[in-house]
C-alpha cells in the first residue's frame, strides 16, 4: 500500500502552498520577548521580491520559470528544476545572481537586495516568519523542521496540531487553517504522497502511460480505510512502518483469463524493482512474441509498456490467416483500438477478456462493409476477389448470378450466436482462444450448416489449396444432378477465380443428357416443364425484395409443372 516514505511532506501540500503561504499559511504569533529579529520571508523578503523581482519572476511565464512571488517558488528551481536556495548554504544560486561581484547586467539593478538575502539564506536559514511557535523552515521541505518531518517525529499524532489549529484543521484558537494547503485535511491520502506520485511507474499506471488507462490504487496495494490502520504507516505492534510501500497485487494482477495459463502468483521483488508473473504485462498470455512481461518498476518511460510489450504484433498464438505483421489490430478489435494503433477505449484494454469485433455493428465490425457481413474486406483488410478470404462471397450472399435468390452465410459456414462463439474465432471448446487454422471453416460436419449444398445426396467439400469447391449440389452435385454427363459443366468451381455462372455450365448441362430431355432442346423449352422457374426466354424467375430475393431455382428439388 502506499504511505509517506521518508522526510517529505506532499507534493501536492507544496503545490497548493505556492498560493496560500503568504496568506493563511503564512500567518504566525510575534516572536517570543527578547528573540533576536531575523530576516524571514514574510516579514522582509517577500516584500522586497514583490517591489523589485516579481515584473519579471511572477506570473504564468516568470523569466526563467524561476516565480518568486511565493515562498516555495522562491526556494525552488528554475528551468533546471535546481534548487535556486538552500537554507544555510552561502553558494546558492539566489546568492550568486544577487551578488555585485558576480550579477549579470539584468541583476545588478537589484543587486542591492543581496545583504538582505544573504542574511535570510545564510543566517536565518531561509526562514518563513518570525514565530515563536514554529521555526522558519516550517514549510521548506528541506529543512529539519519542515512540517512533515515533525508530524512524523510525533508518530503522526495529530492531536498536537490539533490542539492550536482545530479539531477540524480549520484554524482553532490559532487562526490559521491548514486547510489553506491541504484542502481535503491532513490525513487525506494526498498530504503525505500525491495522488499521482512521482517514484517509480506510478505516473505510467495512474494513467499517463501510452495505454491511457488508468489503474486504481488497489490493483498493486491494500488501501487503507484510515491513515491509522495497521499495515499502512503502523505496524501491529504501533511502531512506524520501515518503506519501501509493500505490493500486494490485486485481481486484476492475478487473472488468469480462459485460455491464458497461469506459472505463478503475481509478485513483485523490491530488490530487483520487477513484476512477474502479472496479467497486465502479459505474463499469462504465454505469447512468445512479447517483448516484455517483466518490466521494472523503477525504469518509466522505456517502453516496457508499448504495443508489443504484453503481446506481439500481432500475437504469435493468433491466427495465420488474420492480419500479418503489419499488425492492424482494428480489423478485430474496433472497439479498443484504431488504425494507427491508439487505444480508444482505455476500459476495455487490459480487462481480463478479449474485446472482439463492435457490438453496433456486428459481424461487419471484423468483416464485410456498409451492404453485408461478407468480405469484402476480409479479416486481412484484402479486397480483391483473388483472396482467399474474398473470393466470390458476394455472388454468393447477393445472388448476383441471378441463378436463384441469395445464398445464406449458414450454406457453407457456421453463424456464431456471439464473436467467441466455439468454432467462430476459435475451433476448439475454450472461446476465449484464437482459432489456429488459416481460413474460415467450410462445410464442417454439423447437420445445420451446409443443408442446401448436401440436398439430393451431394457430399459437398472444399479444398482451401485449390480454392475449389466439389460435391456441391448447388454446383451439380447429388444423386441426380451429378448423373449429368453433358461435357462442360464446372462441378469443381475455383472460389478466386474472376467471371460469373451461366446456365450450362453451372449446374447441369443445357439440355441435361438425362431422360426425358433431348439433345435438340435449348434454353427457351424450359418453360414447357419448369414453367415456375423459368420464362419463355429460359431466365431463371426470381422475385422478392432485395436481398431477400427466392426462387425454386437451385431450391433442392426439380420444380416439374403438371
Amino acid at each position: 500500500m502506499r504511505r509517506l516514505t521518508g522526510p517529505s511532506g506532499t507534493r501536492l501540500a507544496l503545490a497548493l502552498c505556492l498560493g496560500a503561504v503568504a496568506s493563511s499559511c503564512a500567518k504566525s504569533r510575534p516572536p517570543a520577548f527578547g528573540t533576536p529579529a531575523c530576516e524571514s520571508w514574510k516579514e522582509d523578503v517577500g516584500p522586497a521580491f514583490q517591489q523589485r523581482c516579481q515584473s519579471c519572476h511572477a506570473g504564468s511565464r516568470p523569466a526563467g520559470r524561476y516565480d518568486t512571488s511565493t515562498y516555495l517558488g522562491a526556494l525552488g528551481g528554475g528551468s533546471d528544476a535546481v534548487p535556486n536556495t538552500v537554507a544555510g548554504d552561502p553558494a546558492s544560486r539566489l546568492l550568486d545572481v544577487l551578488d555585485p561581484a558576480t550579477a549579470d547586467g539584468v541583476h545588478q539593478p537589484v543587486s542591492d537586495l543581496f545583504p538582505l538575502v544573504r542574511r535570510w539564506v545564510v543566517d536565518c536559514q531561509a526562514s518563513l516568519v518570525s514565530s515563536s511557535i514554529h521555526r522558519g523552515g516550517i514549510l521548506d521541505p528541506a529543512s529539519a523542521d519542515f512540517h512533515g518531518r515533525l508530524i512524523r517525529d510525533q508518530r503522526y499524532d495529530f492531536g498536537v496540531c490539533q490542539k492550536c489549529h482545530g479539531a477540524d484543521f480549520a484554524g482553532g484558537t490559532s487562526g490559521v487553517s491548514c486547510l489553506s494547503c491541504h484542502a481535503q485535511g491532513p490525513t487525506a491520502c494526498g498530504t503525505c504522497h500525491d495522488d499521482l506520485p512521482a517514484k517509480g511507474s506510478h505516473a505510467f499506471h495512474l494513467g499517463g502511460g501510452p495505454m491511457k488507462k488508468g489503474f486504481a490504487c488497489s490493483t498493486c496495494h491494500v488501501v487503507p480505510a484510515s491513515y491509522a490502520d495497521v499495515g499502512h504507516i503502523f505496524l501491529a505492534d504501533g511502531t512506524l512502518d520501515p518503506p519501501p510501500a509493500e505490493v500486494n497485487m490485486g485481481a486484476l494482477a492475478a487473472a488468469t483469463p480462459a485460455g491464458n495459463v497461469r506459472l505463478a502468483a503475481p509478485a513483485h521483488d523490491p530488490a530487483t524493482q520487477t513484476c512477474s508473473n502479472v496479467y497486465c504485462h502479459g505474463a499469462t498470455l504465454g505469447d512468445a512474441a512479447s517483448t516484455r512481461t517483466d518490466p521494472v518498476w523503477s525504469a518509466p518511460g522505456t517502453g516496457q509498456a508499448d504495443c508489443g510489450s504484453c503481446h506481439g504484433l500481432p500475437p504469435s498464438h493468433g491466427n495465420p490467416s488474420a492480419p500479418s505483421a503489419t499488425a492492424d489490430c482494428v480489423a478485430c478489435h474496433p472497439s479498443v483500438v484504431d488504425r494507427e494503433r491508439k487505444i480508444v477505449s482505455a476500459d476495455r484494454h487490459v480487462d481480463g477478456k478479449v474485446d472482439l469485433g463492435d457490438p453496433a455493428a456486428g459481424c461487419r465490425a471484423c468483416h464485410g462493409g456498409p451492404a453485408n457481413a461478407a468480405p469484402p474486406p476480409d479479416l486481412g483488410r484484402r479486397t480483391a476477389s483473388s483472396a482467399l478470404g474474398v473470393g466470390a462471397h458476394q455472388a454468393h450472399v447477393t445472388g448476383g448470378a441471378r441463378l436463384r435468390g441469395p445464398l445464406a452465410c449458414d450454406e457453407c459456414h457456421r453463424v456464431p450466436a456471439e464473436v467467441s462463439s466455439p468454432g467462430h474465432f476459435s475451433g476448439h471448446a475454450a472461446a476465449d482462444e484464437i482459432d489456429p487454422t488459416p481460413g474460415a471453416e467450410v462445410f464442417p460436419a454439423d447437420p445445420a450448416v451446409g443443408v442446401l449444398a448436401a440436398a439430393g445426396g451431394a457430399a459437398p467439400k472444399w479444398d482451401p489449396a485449390t480454392a475449389t469447391c466439389s460435391g456441391v449440389y448447388c454446383h451439380g452435385g447429388g444423386l441426380v444432378l451429378g448423373g449429368d454427363t453433358k461435357p462442360g459443366v464446372d462441378r469443381a468451381p475455383v472460389w478466386t477465380a474472376s467471371g460469373g455462372l451461366t446456365c450450362g455450365v453451372a449446374c447441369h448441362g443445357l439440355p441435361p443428357v438425362r431422360s426425358p430431355h433431348l439433345a435438340t432442346m435449348t434454353l427457351g423449352d424450359c418453360v414447357t416443364c419448369h414453367a415456375g422457374t423459368v420464362d419463355a426466354t429460359g431466365a431463371v424467375i426470381v422475385s422478392g425484395a432485395a436481398g431477400a430475393e427466392t426462387s425454386l431455382h437451385m431450391n433442392g428439388m426439380i420444380n416439374v409443372t403438371k
